[in-house]
């Protein structure tokens, strides 16, 4: 129990201090040392749970992508996208909610390689309940996962970024009439999706 609750203690710290790093320092000038020197951890103790600082990043991305799936993949797809923009609702929740560094890691370009990480991940876990909920090929539901995640992606980051002014219902208006023009030639040969 104990050791349980220094781990986390310790892998609180880490995180806190990279990113409070990141906001100010590229991801390439990131070392080991100055890591566990901001977080007050030993450097060895660093190694006992991670072999570099990407292994390390790499939680970041577990932890987010791990969210996001929990998020979209929570019942049979072709429930979930007869219902449109109930995905959308939750994912904006989920980033307006205190999110600062996650908003930071899909916007921003030195960080975008965490992001695309956590593109594959979730569009990975997405095409698996497609493929269970469609009869499409693996090429196909990957491919209709890809363009959600990577479209949707892409609107939150123009949106956060200021590149494009719209509200909360007209962005939301936006994703649901592109994934849903999108998607329908694959998902739904009768295109009443």
């Amino acid at each position: 129990m104990s050791t349980d609750r220094r781990v986390r203690k310790t892998t609180t710290a880490l995180k806190d201090a990279f990113r409070e790093m990141a906001r100010n320092t590229s991801y390439h000038d990131i070392t080991i040392q100055a890591l566990t020197e901001k977080a007050n951890v030993n450097r060895k103790t660093f190694y006992l749970h991670y072999d570099s600082i990407e292994d390390f990043a790499n939680t970041f991305v577990d932890e987010l992508a791990d969210q996001l799936i929990k998020i979209i993949v929570i019942k049979p797809m072709n429930k979930t996208l007869s219902q449109p923009g109930i995905i959308f609702d939750k994912v904006f929740d989920f980033f307006e909610q205190s999110r600062e560094f996650y908003t930071f890691m899909i916007t921003s370009d030195e960080y975008s390689f965490l992001s695309r990480k956590v593109e594959s991940k979730v569009s990975k876990s997405l095409a698996q309940a497609i493929s269970e909920s469609y009869q499409v090929s693996k090429a196909d539901a990957y491919i209709s996962s890809s363009f959600m995640i990577r479209n949707t992606m892409m609107l939150f980051r123009l949106r956060i970024n200021s590149e494009v002014e719209m509200t909360r219902d007209e962005f939301k208006d936006r994703i649901i009439r592109l994934d849903k023009s999108g998607l329908r030639t694959f998902l739904n040969k009768n295109n009443s999706l």
